[in-house]
């Protein structure tokens, strides 16, 4: 009996223009006659999805029928395919004897790869197959799916965006201005992002609340399966390329704050990134992420200021060696040398009158 196994020299995963390295092993308790040993490195992007189509039909007595049919998209797109020999015998068979034999691979990654990626109407997936070719038997196999690609543009400049408005419904209360920024624009995860909201309260009303979301979104595309077109609705050109969008929070901070009318003030709030794919785009499947920021206002209507900035998500904090395992924290404060009284709530909202 044997078990053939792989395995991985970096457990740590690989990035684009590396060489996934690792070893085929095979154990057995008895001579194996094999002609070879075939490692297969195989990346693959599929999307799939079905939605809802009303249609409607001619009956025999020439009344329209109308029904609703689902009809799927799906789309695939070879990544990477490549091949090894990692044994061969000399004279066309050989005879492995018992015991365990590691056989080296090596395969060098597309520099263009996205990474692996589990979505709902999606995925990335690298695996690795091992095959060893043996006459008049089943061939024995063993498949691994590599680790997780790192591989993002990554962009150190500040962001800072705004929005006003004149809140209230039929009865306007007044001009409120929020100004948000940020230090920079990409983030790995356990990173913090810091987001400063300067708030000009022109209103008759105040500002009750300030809270930020980070917001993943998903769009896969892909193309009209196979369709019964036994209907007056033709059914759409199947060449054509669909697109279905899955969006989901992420993470969210929040702070109730109450900025008087006629005051100015600002509010910093920290968000964690939690453990996320990283920013990408290929052929059939993109993932994004958006930073939201919004600042409420105690008025029944029009009464929310929201501004939205894009976020780099990558693997690595900038700064840090791409090799780098460990992940510091990205901003650190000093320790007093004093205990310090505690800032009143006007001081730690640092609100001034106008």
């Amino acid at each position: 009996m044997e078990h053939l196994k792989i395995a991985f020299l970096s457990p740590n995963g690989y990035v684009p223009g590396q060489s996934i390295t690792g070893q085929v092993i095979l154990e057995s308790i008895q001579d194996i006659s094999a002609r070879y040993l075939k490692v297969c490195l195989r990346g693959v992007a599929y999307t799939k999805w079905g939605e809802s189509e009303h249609r409607h039909r001619k009956r025999a007595d020439g009344k329209d029928v109308k029904y609703t049919v689902v009809v799927n998209y799906s789309g695939e797109t070879e990544i990477v395919s490549k091949e090894m020999i990692a044994w061969s015998a000399n004279n066309g068979l050989s005879k492995l004897p018992p015991g365990q034999h590691t056989f080296p691979f090596s395969f060098l990654l597309p520099i263009d790869c996205p990474p692996s990626f589990e979505g709902f109407y999606g995925h990335i997936r690298y695996s690795i197959r091992a095959e060893l070719d043996r006459p008049r038997e089943s061939n024995v196999e063993a498949i691994v799916h590599a680790y997780d690609l790192n591989s993002f543009p990554r962009d150190n400049n500040p962001i800072v965006m705004e929005d006003s408005k004149d809140i209230g419904g039929i009865i306007k209360k007044g001009i409120v201005t929020m100004n948000v920024s940020i230090p920079k624009q990409a983030y790995a995860p356990s990173e913090q992002i810091p987001i400063t909201i300067k708030i000009d309260n022109k209103s008759k009303r105040p500002a009750t609340c300030v809270y930020a979301e980070l917001h993943q979104t998903n769009q896969y595309s892909g193309k009209r399966m196979n369709d019964d077109a036994s209907c007056t609705h033709s059914p759409v050109n199947s060449t054509k390329e669909h697109y279905k969008i899955d969006k989901e929070k992420k993470s969210e901070s929040r702070k109730n704050v109450k900025l008087e009318p006629k005051c100015q003030g600002h509010v910093e709030l920290q968000m964690k990134i939690p453990k996320l794919p990283p920013t990408f785009q290929y052929s059939i499947v993109n993932v994004e992420y958006l930073l939201s920021v919004s600042v409420i206002t105690e008025t029944s209507q029009n009464n929310i200021l929201n501004v939205e900035i894009p976020i780099v998500i990558g693997t690595v904090p900038i700064g840090e060696a791409s090799k780098t395992d460990l992940l510091p924290p990205a901003y650190l404060s000093g320790t007093p040398s004093a205990p310090m009284l505690p800032p009143t709530y006007e001081e730690s909202m640092n609100f001034t009158k106008i």
